[in-house]
């Protein structure tokens, strides 16, 4: 009876916080905000596999992906959009590829990010809509760090719609788009689902001034083209 009870009371903690997202979606990890700095996801030689939740009878699971995988076991918190750590453990992969240092330290910041808070520490999470996608972000609530992941792989070379728009990717001070229709509303939302700009095509290209945009994701969205990511860097 008190299995019964018990099963049925994990049971309402998950309908309640409406996870079927957080288990139903492949995560990408895409940025992180340590000590109130922000890393973009470096660049490295393999492909970047997707971060995933798994669910059990009692405790749940998170697999934070970069090169190496950060494993945190879970049960979901009272609180809404929280969860408590139960352990963790992290695996011990070297990369030696291009753009090393960069893939190493933020690896590393990876598995701290899961294994350095003690066991019964709180983690909040959101899931917030960026155009035609979505973002995770995980918070440490001890400190506040946290950790992004898109449901969209975004790579850091020339973008290319099926339309032939085409722009470079990461970009400093502008974004340039070329090979596009005039008149056409263009949007750049930041990872909180935000408009840090809004303005139309013109001369079949735009250029949009980054200067002053904060570092880190953005998603690019043209009427009546499929929503891009971008990274400024």
């Amino acid at each position: 009876m008190k299995k019964t009870l018990l099963l049925l009371f994990t049971s309402s903690l998950l309908f309640a916080q409406n996870t079927s997202e957080l288990f139903n979606t492949n995560w990408y990890i895409s940025q992180m905000i340590i000590g109130g700095q922000t890393i973009v996801t470096p660049t490295m030689d393999q492909s970047l596999q997707p971060s995933t939740f798994i669910a059990g009878s009692g405790n749940s699971g998170f697999s934070s992906k970069y090169f190496n995988v950060a494993v945190m076991s879970f049960t979901f918190s009272t609180l809404d959009n929280s969860f408590i750590k139960n352990s963790s453990g992290c695996t011990l992969g070297q990369y030696g590829g291009s753009n090393t240092a960069a893939v190493q330290g933020y690896d590393q910041k990876n598995c701290d990010f899961y294994g350095y808070p003690a066991n019964g520490s709180v983690f909040n999470y959101q899931v917030i809509p960026n155009g035609s996608g979505k973002t995770l972000i995980i918070t440490d609530s001890n400190n506040g760090n946290k950790v992004y992941y898109n449901n969209m792989f975004l790579a850091t070379k020339e973008n290319r719609f099926k339309t032939s728009i085409t722009f470079q990717n990461p970009v400093k001070e502008s974004l340039i788009i070329e090979n596009v229709e005039n008149d056409l509303t263009v949007k750049v939302f930041n990872m909180l689902g935000q408009v840090v700009y809004e303005g139309k095509t013109a001369d079949k290209k735009i250029k949009i001034d980054t200067k002053n945009f904060s570092k880190g994701q953005y998603i690019l969205m043209i009427q009546g083209q499929q929503s891009q990511k971008f990274i400024k860097e």
